[in-house]
């Protein structure tokens, strides 16, 4: 086995692999269509190419809630808000992936619906600076600077209460959905 570490977007892949698979990374592309098309490029003529994909936020409280929170107490980013790309829901809507895959070339499109619970953190604390650090809540609490700062503890405290109900023995759990997204390579 090797691996591999490539822009999947311009790596000069070799059309040898029977099957290739994304997990929650093709909706971060900078330019889908080439990700998508390169992905392709790297399959055996018929060999398929799966991907999982958030669905939307309201799809996902384990993402959207905590934001809501935040919200709460925070503004929204700004136009010049700094982000990581595209963003978790920018393949949500199978319409547009469908005809990004098409672009790209791929045959036989499906899309899976798949619910499942996430685990957000071993406990309170845990969930509270997960939410912080990463996703939807994290932007809007990193974008408002000194004032996320100087609110930090209230924001804290309304996060740890909104999360208290998904505290199992296991850790803070909540829903996610997503689709898996499968494709043809036509050859």
């Amino acid at each position: 086995m090797t691996f591999l570490e490539a822009d999947v977007q311009a790596y000069p892949f070799e059309p040898v692999h029977d099957f290739c698979f994304s997990r929650f990374g093709t909706q971060f592309f900078e330019n889908p269509v080439a990700g998508l098309r390169n992905m392709r490029a790297s399959l055996k003529p018929g060999g398929t190419m799966t991907m999982i994909v958030w669905r939307r936020i309201d799809d996902n409280p384990w993402l959207g809630f905590p934001k809501q929170i935040v919200l709460q107490h925070l503004p929204p980013p700004g136009e010049n808000a700094q982000t990581c790309g595209p963003g978790p829901f920018s393949m949500a809507d199978t319409g547009v992936v469908t005809k990004q895959l098409e672009i790209a070339g791929y045959q036989d499109i499906a899309f899976e619906r798949v619910d499942a619970q996430v685990f957000v953190g071993k406990d309170l604390d845990d969930a509270v600076a997960f939410q912080l650090a990463i996703g939807p809540a994290g932007e809007v609490y990193r974008e408002a600077g000194k004032l996320a700062e100087q609110r930090h503890d209230q924001i804290a405290q309304a996060l740890k209460a909104g999360l208290a109900p998904y505290q199992r023995a296991n850790g803070v759990m909540m829903d996610s959905s997503s689709w898996k997204a499968t494709a043809r390579n036509p050859g």
